[in-house]
């Protein structure tokens, strides 16, 4: 058995879960979390044993696997900071590809992902480090997807989409095929993409128009954050 922490333990957290029990051959030895409320309370029989602090001891005692438990809705950077975290303490990002996902063995996925129940990813998709396939999501042929990106609930993306690190695609928000979306770009629930998005755009409605354009200033502010 492999012993995963987990990092994070709210919502997203469950589903990764009962993805690793579906698949097997993991042992869930904890999670961590930085809300003090939360210290000793359980997640589907899983405790938080603390916060982030907590990775060294944890890794020295030989748990050297790690599942990232927070989602995002919206802007990506607490859960790729998560990501980058464990990496930084030498931990490995497990997996979590749900066994009702219908992933083409003609795809290339990059190091931890998180593919949940009846998603779609056909052949020819290039997905990258620390993206996630939300439930009913589906990612069609030959669609490049950067990392950290999330692609939410019951959203689509046609043939030979390119989404670039950092964006979000909403809930139900459909993206035309050949189409680009930009770094850091947001694109509402339920909208419909047509044409490209550029970075750190956020756009929303059918067709999808712009919300939001990040001034030259922002967006360095913004980048600063990361």
């Amino acid at each position: 058995m492999v012993q995963v922490i987990g990092m994070g333990a709210g919502g997203h957290a469950k589903v990764v879960i009962e993805a690793l029990r579906l698949i097997g051959g993991y042992e869930i030895v904890g999670l961590l979390d930085p809300k003090e409320e939360l210290l000793g309370t359980d997640v589907m029989g899983v405790t938080v044993l603390g916060n982030d602090e907590l990775l060294p001891e944890l890794y020295s005692q030989g748990v050297q696997h790690a599942f990232i438990g927070l989602g995002s809705i919206g802007y990506t950077n607490p859960r790729r900071r998560l990501y980058e975290l464990a990496l930084g303490h030498e931990f490995q990002i497990v997996q979590a590809i749900h066994p009702q996902s219908v992933v083409s063995p003609y795809t290339q996925i990059g190091p931890g992902p998180t593919i949940m129940a009846a998603a779609v990813i056909n052949a020819g998709a290039v997905l990258g480090e620390n993206v996630i396939v939300n439930t009913g999501a589906i990612v069609e042929h030959d669609c490049v997807i950067g990392n950290h990106v999330h692609i939410a609930t019951g959203a689509r993306l046609c043939s030979t989409v390119l989404v670039e690190a950092q964006a979000h695609i909403g809930a139900g928000a459909t993206v035309r095929q050949c189409t680009s979306i930009g770094e850091g770009a947001v694109v509402g629930a339920g909208a419909v993409v047509v044409k490209n998005v550029e970075p750190w755009t956020v756009v929303a409605g059918v067709p999808a128009t712009i919300l939001n354009l990040a001034t030259h200033e922002s967006h360095n502010l913004r980048k600063r954050a990361l």
